[in-house]
């Protein structure tokens, strides 16, 4: 921040454009100060470029390059070495030009995603004094950070990256938790994965990340990796494997990816790059009009791959068997995939931008079991393709609606057939129900293994609710360890239900909606009509317009309309706090939708139902007015029998709807949020 302030307009601007950084937008128009946060973010990348340096600083003197990998194809290096020490260079008086130069001398040895991105940041302005103090402050900022650098590791550099991420509620982009993803790695890489005594071995698997972020799943892997067997810890060859041959990550945010590289680069400085498999894949639009979807594009083999910025590359599209050989076939697919509604989804972008990429996932996903209400599932079915087709799994964090939502209904059915859904882990700490900073949504943990036909029927899938989400990656492990010898619930950490394989099957996956396995199976008894008989309510009833018809054709008035038209309005605990309610306003139609206000008002209703209900702000699951009206946070519900049974039936629903074993049946079939 203190850096950004020293920066005028124009070089914020030229400082974000330098690493193709767009400027700030919500709804395709640019929001008040644009570039902001862009270049915080490209600010960043300098700072993160300066961490490695100084890390480089106690190997440079044994790293003198033999060949010069600035040169295509390398030749016999020939130059001074070692370059100018990180803390050398923040006290000239031309700091800039002093990492400039030794981050260009750095790349004869490689470090390609570090310091060429790093090197655009800082050759992106001129070099006057405001710019020069912000490199500065941004240099000795990362200096005085650098020296606990193992203990912060991706923790540090990742939430800081998601805190100035100014797009993360368009692209969906959440950090995946330091504990959360121990414990996801822990659980999805197990001792039988892989002869984990042998480097060779372990050289030869291939963990892939589509969505990788600043890269921490890829670390908890290596740290997993590294935790299996502890005698090759600190193995060379094997820090070196990891980094140029296992790990393998995509994104479509540059910073994010060089977050990545430094992240994994970490693990040991000393390694080469020239192998390393973090690529930035295009989502947006291309000079030609043609929309990209980042790493989703795999599905159809053409992916546009990006360069790291030097001032004058472009974009090079990757084509039929290059494509195929870059998308290696993984052993795990390990992923914490965007995930935003579908009305925010893109709104970085112009209007027309927009339209052609969502014209673009219409067209790719129109034949598969993917709904585009949110982009997730895409992601599964993406992880579903990647995977080698014998042996490879998938561990994921996704929003938990996923688990629960009828629009994910066939996509869970999918999966549940290609594999054994092994693992289940949500999270019901009251406190964090979430797997990802930044956000208040519901999540998961899911882990699918490959079932070969021959191995016969699947077992129940092992279904754990947290009633403590851990919140540091020793806790993540102890978890890990509970649910591995089964002492989830005698440790405190919550519950275990071993959930059917016919109920998964079928894409039931109930058993992530309550605590309480008790919940859970009376729930299920209810459903399945063992208490006494049941019927859908669509069956016997028409439900609408929901409220967005109806705010989208009336407006509300202090005076009754011509017509004598009311509406329940609000959904207000301190206001509706019985099943017999009253209108709370006077409507009338807007001009423009007239004719459709005239026929949700034939659809009113004495009975309503809430449209979504937070169990912390309502008493009612549903009310029964005096007389028929509509609702803007509820939804009319006429039924479909004898006039004269009507009234009946109105009353004796609404107080099912409001019973506890109504509050069941709605909680355990809702979608999570």
């Amino acid at each position: 921040d203190g850096a950004a302030r020293r920066l005028s307009e124009t070089q914020k601007r030229l400082l974000a454009r330098g690493l193709d950084l767009p400027q700030q937008t919500r709804n395709g128009r640019p929001v008040r100060n644009p570039w902001d946060a862009p270049a915080k973010r490209a600010l960043l990348v300098v700072a993160t470029a300066v961490m490695f340096h100084s890390r480089l600083d106690s190997h440079s003197g044994d790293l003198r390059p033999e060949l010069d990998n600035r040169t295509n194809p390398p030749q016999p290096f020939s130059g001074e070495w070692p370059p100018e020490f990180a803390g050398r260079c923040v006290e000239l008086a031309d700091p800039v030009g002093a990492f400039a130069a030794a981050w260009n001398l750095i790349l004869a040895l490689d470090y390609k995603p570090i310091f060429e991105t790093g090197r655009a940041a800082l050759l992106s302005c001129p070099r006057d004094p405001s710019f020069t103090d912000a490199i500065r402050d941004a240099a000795f900022a990362a200096l005085a950070a650098s020296g606990d650098i193992a203990g912060f590791r991706h923790d540090l550099l990742g939430r800081i990256f998601h805190t100035v991420l100014d797009t993360a509620r368009y692209d969906g982009s959440f950090y995946t938790t330091t504990p959360a993803a121990t414990l996801l790695a822990t659980l999805a890489i197990t001792g039988d994965m892989c002869d984990w005594s042998d480097p060779a071995a372990i050289a030869r698997l291939r963990i892939t990340d589509p969505a990788c972020g600043t890269g921490t799943l890829l670390m908890a892997a290596a740290e997993r990796i590294r935790d299996i067997n502890p005698r090759l810890r600190d193995d060379p060859a094997l820090a070196a494997a990891l980094i140029e041959q296992v790990l393998v990550g995509y994104d479509v945010n540059l910073t994010a990816t060089h977050m990545a590289a430094t992240t994994l680069g970490l693990l040991s400085p000393t390694t080469q790059f020239q192998k390393m498999k973090i690529w930035r894949s295009l989502l947006g639009v291309d000079a030609d009009g043609v929309a990209h979807l980042g790493s989703l594009e795999f599905l159809d083999q053409k992916p546009m791959l990006m360069p790291w910025p030097n001032g004058a590359s472009k974009a090079t599209q990757v084509n039929g068997d290059a494509a195929a050989a870059m998308a290696e076939p993984s052993d795990l697919i390990i992923m914490n995939p965007p995930f935003t509604r579908d009305s925010l989804r893109h709104d970085q972008f112009s209007p027309e931008d927009e339209k052609k990429i969502k014209d673009r996932e219409k067209e790719l996903f129109a034949d598969k079991p993917v709904h585009l209400s949110g982009n997730s599932g895409a992601f599964l079915y993406l992880a579903d393709y990647m995977r080698k087709a014998d042996n490879g799994n998938i561990a994921a964090v996704l929003p938990l609606v996923a688990a629960s939502a009828y629009s994910g209904a066939e996509l869970r059915r999918y999966m549940a057939s290609h594999y054994h859904i092994e693992t289940i882990v949500t999270s019901h700490d009251p406190e964090r129900v979430y797997f990802s900073e930044n956000t208040g949504i519901g999540e998961m943990l899911l882990i699918c293994r490959t079932w070969p036909e021959n191995r016969g029927q699947k077992p129940p899938t092992q279904v754990i609710n947290l009633a403590r989400n851990p919140d540091t990656p020793a806790e993540a492990l102890n978890a890990a360890a509970a649910i591995a010898d089964g002492t989830v619930a005698s440790r405190g950490y919550g519950t275990v239900q071993q959930w059917p394989e016919p109920l998964i099957a079928a894409g039931d996956w109930g058993a992530v909606q309550f605590l309480s396995p008790h919940l859970c199976v009376r729930f299920l008894a209810l459903k399945d009509g063992e208490l006494f008989p049941i019927v859908e309510l669509g069956q016997v009833s028409h439900v609408g317009p929901d409220g967005r018809r109806i705010r989208d054709a009336f407006t509300r008035s202090t005076l009754p309309g011509d017509e004598g038209m009311s509406a329940l309005w609000e959904h207000s605990t301190d206001i509706t706090q019985s099943m017999a309610a009253k209108p709370d306003s006077h409507i009338i139609p807007k001009p423009p939708r007239a004719h459709l206000a005239a026929s949700y008002w034939q659809q009113r209703s004495s009975f309503l139902l809430p449209n979504r209900m937070g169990l912390s702000n309502v008493r009612t699951m549903s009310v029964r007015l005096e007389m028929p009206a509509v609702g803007s946070s509820w939804s009319p519900c006429n039924f479909t029998g004898p006039a004269q049974e009507r009234e009946d039936w109105e009353k004796a629903v609404c107080v099912y709807f409001n019973s506890s074993l109504g509050v069941l049946a709605m909680l355990g079939n809702r979608s999570n949020r």
